[in-house]
């Protein structure tokens, strides 16, 4: 098989690179189709097709050094997403209560893991950092599922979101500790410090430590200052030119050059290209950034995770198999148990608790990011033999996901509802006062979610009478100044192109009840209307087009109704011919018209 690879990119005068690019994209675009038909996540897809076609599996690809390259490009892109991707606005009711919650389940979760972490490594450094890599649990996972059961604002639901913010935040904190493992285990080289001090100079472990975190420290400075206050400014520039493709080009260089400074001082790449996403999570343009290299991102991430799959052997995984499933089982019960233990002594009730901790007991892919990370030959804290079966632990744990969520959901409901000792009290904002005269028996009153995409004059119009009724307008525009100038009065508006499905879905597409599309641009409108109806079935979508035959198709693609300025400028002209035409006495031509 490898020969025939070999032929073809011979024959066809390509390099060997480009051949294995497109056969990885097509065994992974296959696997994922078939997995989702199974109901399964697309992350284990790309990981089993990586153990399947690579040398360790049928070697349809047997060199992969090229690809790990590509992986590396990858995982900056997809790191820098996922920071961008992060909405802290689920940690603000409470905030200090589920901080020092998130925090308390994600270092009980590493403290917990460490010991028997050390039964599958040589040393205690890396027993560690298997600790942390599995201590983080996977949003991307457990979203899904939650949203596909319409409980995403139930109490659990939103807890354990909460919760697995804090430890993708962690993921920061996790990725800056790995030199100092590596330099604990031995193994650790690289970076500005190891690069300045001279061959066989001595140094003590503390003096390295204190010098690359003043160097450290100073880059993610650097990284902070030109994310909060550069950046910012340049897409702002680039907003108002209405330059989307250099707003797409200045997002990935700011990525690229983020990941390349911390690589440059010894730190991790993703995590410089993490840190970047992240200061731009509280932008207004992040919404539609996040949309404009999903594409891309989705690209780079499936060879990242085929990447990181090659590194599976699967002889390996078939002469450990019962060390992966009591792996797997051990993180499943350990996970659970000290999550839950930490929302029961938080003061959440029995079964919110039991719940949570089983839909966090899974990795993440900011697990195996980790892993691949500590695998590298700069740091070398995971040998490669080990990378099978961790990765394989991992796996299992992603794909029994969906299973496990749906067992927590039934299994919660069977479970009394137990709080804990008085020593425990719940946050004072969760309290409720009685509302003095209230009934009972009162219901109250349903807000209605309409989204107004456009805040022209037609726009404007439509969302002040909105409001006076007492919906909740969510405006998306594409102008920063009205952006701003409106987020100032108190509105919410979500900065992107409506035609954007990543933009529906930050203005929160999938519960509004209606959307209200003023927007001039009809191939905008179209696209709106189709990517709306397929998120949310059931929504009202009023839709504005110039011409009939655009109402026609727009019609055709989901919206309710089409107000048709060709329609409306034609009655409005009669109605003034009528007007002035009567003024010239000309009445009776008027009424036999």
């Amino acid at each position: 098989m490898t020969g025939g690879i070999s032929v073809l990119a011979q024959a066809s005068a390509l390099p060997p690179i480009f051949v294995h690019v497109v056969i990885i994209l097509a065994a992974a675009g296959v696997t994922a189709l078939l997995m989702q038909r199974l109901r399964l996540a697309v992350i284990p897809a790309y990981l089993i097709t990586g153990a399947l076609i690579g040398p360790g599996g049928l070697q349809v690809v047997k060199e992969i050094a090229s690809v790990q390259r590509v992986g590396d490009v990858a995982v900056i892109l997809l790191m820098f997403g996922a920071g961008m991707q992060m909405d802290t606005s689920a940690l603000r009711p409470s905030v200090r209560h589920l901080i020092l919650l998130g925090v308390a389940a994600t270092l009980s979760t590493v403290a917990v893991l460490w010991p028997p972490a050390r039964l599958m490594t040589d040393s205690w450094p890396q027993a560690l950092t298997l600790a942390m890599a599995f201590a983080i649990s996977s949003t991307a996972a457990v979203l899904p599922v939650i949203q596909k059961r319409h409980e995403v604002h139930h109490v659990d639901s939103r807890l354990a979101i909460s919760i697995s913010i804090i430890q993708d935040l962690f993921t920061i904190v996790f990725l800056m500790t790995l030199p100092t493992l590596a330099r604990w285990n031995g193994t650790g080289s690289g970076g500005i410090v190891a690069a300045r001090r001279p061959e066989g100079g001595a140094g003590t472990l503390l003096i390295d430590f204190l010098v690359g975190g003043v160097i450290a420290l100073g880059a993610i400075i650097c990284i902070v200052l030109l994310g909060r206050y550069v950046l910012p400014r340049l897409l702002a520039e680039a907003a108002r030119q209405r330059a989307n493709e250099t707003m797409t080009v200045v997002c990935i260089g700011a990525a690229l050059g983020a990941a390349a400074l911390t690589a440059m001082v010894g730190l991790n790449a993703a995590l410089g290209a993490f840190l970047g996403g992240f200061l731009l999570s509280s932008s207004p343009f992040r919404h539609h950034l996040h949309g404009q290299i999903g594409t891309l991102r989705d690209l780079f991430a499936a060879m990242f995770f085929t990447a990181i799959g090659m590194t599976i052997d699967l002889s390996v995984v078939a002469d450990n198999i019962l060390l992966i499933l009591v792996g797997a089982a051990a993180l499943f019960v350990l996970k659970s148990f000290i999550i839950g233990l930490c929302c029961w002594l938080a003061g959440k009730s029995l079964n919110v608790s039991i719940k949570v901790g089983l839909m966090l007991f899974q990795a993440s892919e900011f697990s195996l990011v980790m892993l691949q990370a500590a695998n590298s030959q700069v740091l070398g804290l995971i040998p490669d033999g080990m990378m099978s079966v961790l990765v394989a632990i991992a796996v299992v744990s992603l794909i029994a996901t969906p299973s496990v969520v749906n067992l927590a959901a039934n299994l919660a409901r069977k479970i009394p509802d137990v709080g804990v000792g008085g020593w425990v009290r719940p946050p004072p904002s969760t309290i409720a006062a009685p509302i003095p005269g209230a009934e009972a028996s009162a219901v109250p009153k349903p807000v209605r979610k309409v989204i107004v995409a456009g805040f022209g004059l037609v726009g404007r119009v439509v969302a002040d009478g909105l409001s006076a009724e007492g919906a909740e307008v969510t405006i998306i525009e594409l102008n920063p100044g009205t952006v701003q100038r409106q987020t100032t009065l108190g509105r919410r508006v979500v900065f992107g192109d409506v035609a954007n499905p990543e933009v529906l879905e930050s203005a929160g597409i999938r519960e509004a009840h209606a959307l209200i599309l003023t927007v001039p641009d009809e191939e905008a409108v179209l696209s709106a209307c189709h990517a709306a109806r397929q998120s949310n079935p059931t929504i009202v979508i009023i839709a504005r087009t110039n011409y009939v035959s655009k109402g026609m198709v727009a019609t055709g693609l989901g919206a309710n109704d089409v107000v048709i300025e060709e329609l409306a400028t034609a009655e409005a002209m009669e109605r003034v011919v009528m007007k002035h035409l009567s003024d010239m006495g000309m009445s009776s031509w008027v009424s036999k018209v």
